[in-house]
């Protein structure tokens, strides 16, 4: 099934070139911080987020910032402290991807209930927590 989901969601992605190269990884970090527009968000929230060490954060947020999708703005209380936004380009290719991600969403619980719905995300949570420990 996972494979399956994969190749479903990559059919209906926008292809790299669309995407100006941009990993699939680094359009799961700019989806994060576009989804948040009222936090601060800053490297660490990432690092926490995606289970990832420092490094690996900092290397895809270098490339997010070197393509133009996103910003580090220092903040007032901290000036360690670096504030990551993303650009109005950022925003503009997630609301691409956005939609195409509804539409696999929409193909992937047809015929589901609300209720068959809720315990399946019920259910995945908790392997999700049973993994984590």
């Amino acid at each position: 099934m996972s494979n399956l989901l994969r190749r479903k969601m990559m059919e209906l992605a926008p292809p790299p070139e669309d995407r100006n190269g941009i990993t699939e990884t680094e359009c799961l970090i700019m989806g994060f911080l576009c989804d948040h527009p009222d936090r601060e968000l800053y490297q660490r929230d990432v690092e926490e987020v995606f289970c990832i060490r420092r490094s690996t954060a900092s290397r895809f947020l270098q490339n997010l910032e070197k393509d133009g999708m996103l910003t580090r703005q220092s903040v007032p209380q901290d000036a360690r402290l670096k504030k990551l936004v993303p650009t109005e380009k950022a925003i503009a290719i997630h609301e691409d991807i956005a939609e195409k991600f509804q539409i696999a969403e929409a193909l992937m619980t047809a015929g589901l209930t609300e209720e068959e719905l809720a315990q399946f995300i019920a259910t995945a949570r908790k392997i999700q927590r049973n993994l984590l420990e």
